[in-house]
């Protein structure tokens, strides 16, 4: 008798792994997802975690913005110091016939001159005059 369950089991579980060996098991077909770069966001607008109080302007600044603050002398050069109305964190230096702006980069169409008595800025047709006294 222990002989016939021993059996009876031996051919159960050969037929269940025969079983499962039949079974056709369908590979997945990766053909239909199409490939695409990783997203790429595209940035409108302001800089979130830069403080308000170091924005910078662009270089369509307007010299009749700027509000004059004085000159100063360091070695053989004379510097005339502005800033933005808008913002007075915001400065410009007119240094070398160039205005610089916060980040040391000149702005294009501005000229300016330093002489004695006037601190002289040109921006295309409009020409400010300060006086330095």
């Amino acid at each position: 008798m222990k002989l016939k369950v021993l059996f009876f089991l031996v051919f159960l579980a050969g037929t269940a792994v025969a079983r499962a060996q039949q079974q056709d098991v369908p590979e997945p077909v990766f053909t239909s997802f199409p490939i695409q770069p990783p997203y790429t966001l595209t940035y409108h607008g302001r800089d979130p975690f830069r403080p308000l109080d170091n924005v910078d302007r662009s270089p369509e600044l307007s010299i009749a913005e700027l509000d004059y603050r004085g000159v100063i002398q360091i070695g053989d050069s004379v510097l005339a110091l502005f800033t933005w109305r808008g913002n007075p964190q915001v400065r410009y230096t007119l240094k070398y016939r160039k205005l610089y702006g916060g980040n040391d980069k000149a702005l294009d169409g501005v000229v300016g001159e330093v002489t004695q008595d006037d601190v002289v800025l040109i921006q295309g047709d409009q020409k400010i005059v300060f006086s330095r006294k």
